[in-house]
């Protein structure tokens, strides 16, 4: 990517506040769902969420364009960064991807590098979980590569999270498509068994 320039959205705008909310109640599950067994391999014991006000020093565009930020402290101690990027809509990936690494650069300067990264579209990517790579580069030098997780809802086969065992598992399915019902149908279900799980 040459010559970056950040795209900044709207800060008055928070379309993925409510999604968000959700991910930070169930923040041990979402990683379970996204990576099997990452839970274990950490050996997490606490899961913090800085707010806006407690990152000085960033330009008040860039904290707009920073997505959910979670803190996971390990059985040994050691704390690690994760950030979770939530996009409404199908957009320019290039654009995403210069705003993601914007937010690694800048956070890894700060001492939180982040330990992954996930992109999770309500709309629009590949259907799935897949390791997606930003590539840095300069007159056709490669400067830096960085992974990150992509996760596109919308066209993932719902049944298949209805059967997981989270109830975030069904919260997210209700965002995906069903074969066995009508999409009305489908939503009602996934409601339900969500409301009988908080019973």
């Amino acid at each position: 990517m040459k010559g970056r320039t950040l795209k900044r959205r709207n800060p008055l705008a928070h379309p993925t506040q409510s999604f968000e909310d959700m991910l930070r109640a169930f923040f041990p599950d979402f990683l379970d769902l996204i990576e099997p067994g990452l839970i274990e391999r950490l050996e997490l014991e606490l899961v913090a969420f800085p707010r806006p006000e407690d990152l000085t020093g960033w330009p008040e565009e860039e904290l707009c364009d920073l997505g959910l930020l979670a803190e996971v402290m390990t059985r040994r101690g050691r704390w690690l960064t994760i950030l979770v990027q939530v996009e409404t809509e199908t957009g320019d990936r290039q654009a995403l991807e210069e705003r993601l690494l914007g937010s690694y650069l800048r956070l890894s300067l700060e001492g939180r590098q982040p330990a992954r990264m996930v992109v999770v579209h309500l709309q629009g990517g590949r259907p799935g979980i897949h390791l997606e790579w930003i590539v840095d580069e300069a007159d056709g030098e490669e400067l830096l590569r960085v992974p990150y997780l992509s996760f596109g809802l919308a066209e993932c086969r719902a049944e298949d999270y209805l059967a997981k065992p989270q109830p975030l598992a069904w919260a997210l399915a209700a965002l995906m498509r069903p074969t066995e019902r009508s999409l009305t149908e489908h939503r009602d279900f996934c409601l339900r068994r969500i409301a009988g799980c908080a019973c």
